[in-house]
């Protein structure tokens, strides 16, 4: 039928050391309202985060998608690691920072052991997991999570719960 809104009238501002959740039914427009706001997405109005350009806003912004497929037999270090990429120069090798933003982001998800581990071969809940990580290792100043905690056992969900909270009282913005 062609293009329509999906939301209209929002008006959203998340402040240093704040964890947003945002709620409503399957369908509601919370996942596009995320990826509206990074610019991912078609939309009109303005996001100070879309009008970024894009290494600037992923420094900016970490984002982890409900879509959670792990396509290549890498390592878990080396996927995390990935969230990286923003801090590096092209065709640059990770530092010893950035090894260590690695080992913290492992270190909060409770997946210390497993930089070796081939992460296609992960449970879901460990992928879950390992990709989380992965958005932390960004270290930026504000983690979008879209439905984070789907697919995790109830401890690891308060877990993750524990761990946005932890960031936002380290003055991180946080949006679930």
């Amino acid at each position: 039928r062609g293009p329509c809104d999906i939301l209209r009238n929002i008006d959203l501002e998340v402040s240093t050391g704040e964890l947003v959740g945002i709620i409503g039914p399957n369908g509601a427009g919370k996942t596009t309202l995320m990826r509206g706001a990074l610019g991912l997405i078609a939309h009109s109005g303005h996001s100070s985060l879309a009008a970024l350009p894009a290494r600037a806003r992923a420094h900016a912004a970490a984002w982890m998608p409900q879509a959670r497929e792990i396509a290549w037999p890498v390592s878990v270090e080396r996927l995390v690691m990935l969230g990286r990429t923003p801090h590096l120069p092209p065709a640059a090798r990770p530092s010893a920072s950035d090894r260590a933003a690695v080992d913290r982001a492992l270190h909060r998800m409770q997946l210390d052991s497993f930089h070796t581990r081939t992460a296609t071969q992960l449970s879901g809940g460990e992928q879950a997991r390992a990709l989380i990580a992965r958005a932390l290792a960004q270290e930026t100043p504000l983690l979008m999570a879209d439905e984070p905690i789907a697919g995790l056992d109830p401890a690891h969900q308060i877990g993750t719960m524990q761990t946005f909270a932890s960031l936002a009282s380290e003055g991180h913005s946080v949006i679930v």
